[in-house]
């Protein structure tokens, strides 16, 4: 005995009606779902702040006062009165956060999860404003209550903070080449305490350990000059001690160049 042509046809024409079925079922259920979202009240406010590293420039009580001021208080109100799109666009506007994601869950509870920007530098041009950039090169404004600990960079720095969003002039973007090389590596992470940019444009690191400067010149070529460092401190300075140059020079490509430092007597002399 074989399958026959009438029987394979009334098969698929079961099998297609229990398809179309389920479909239906399925919109039916997701047009509830939808209905009922719009119009359950919300009944709290849930925010997290990313990343959890101790880095803050905003806090809840900061989120809630904008959400507040967007909308007033959403809680008791449906959630059809609340726009997250417009809540998620205001949120992204800040300079402060990197991302935003609202939505509002089926118990009722708005989630509001925000990721901050990261700074790695902060800058004081020299009209005194202090700002942050951050691994894109946005600026972030200083808010006083809190200072992550950064690279600080100072010097012959000119861009101000309400000129570009992000980092604009060619000697900001060669500093936070700088920044972000260093940011990526612990060890020089660890070593440096400031950065400063001098009168001709050059990048000058000065290291937590010992009393002498680092003169970097500009950004190029940073692995092999930092290479070469890490060789001068460990060959160079591991007999001699920390204090015995005043300047290490790496601004010469294949080359470092030590001043020695010099003490009261040998200047009189």
């Amino acid at each position: 005995m074989g399958f026959k042509f009438e029987d394979i046809s009334k098969s698929r024409v079961w099998l297609f009606s229990i398809l179309l079925g389920l479909l239906i079922t399925l919109f039916a259920v997701w047009d509830a779902l939808k209905y009922a979202g719009k119009n359950r009240n919300i009944e709290k406010i849930d925010i997290a702040i990313l990343p959890d590293s101790g880095i803050f420039f905003l806090n809840e009580q900061d989120i809630f006062n904008i959400v507040n001021r967007t909308y007033g208080n959403p809680q008791g109100k449906a959630a059809s009165q609340v726009s997250l799109t417009k809540l998620e666009t205001t949120l992204k506007s800040m300079p402060y956060i990197q991302s935003s994601q609202v939505y509002i869950s089926l118990d009722g509870v708005m989630k509001i999860q925000i990721v901050q920007r990261k700074p790695i530098v902060r800058v004081t041009n020299i009209a005194g404003e202090t700002y942050f950039l951050d691994t894109a090169g946005y600026k972030i404004p200083y808010r006083g209550n809190h200072a992550p600990d950064v690279l600080p960079a100072t010097g012959n720095i000119t861009e101000k903070l309400a000129e570009s969003a992000k980092a604009k002039l060619s000697s900001l973007k060669t500093l936070l080449k700088l920044a972000r090389y260093i940011d990526a590596n612990p060890l020089w992470n660890a070593q440096f305490e400031q950065c400063h940019v001098d009168n001709s444009g050059d990048l000058i690191l000065v290291p937590r350990v010992g009393r002498h400067s680092i003169v970097l010149g500009d950004a190029e070529n940073l692995p092999e000059k930092f290479a070469n460092l890490r060789q001068f401190y460990e060959k160079g300075l591991r007999n001699t001690g920390w204090d015995k140059y005043h300047t290490i020079s790496l601004k010469y490509r294949g080359q470092i160049v030590g001043v020695k430092s010099v003490n009261i007597t040998e200047q009189k002399k």
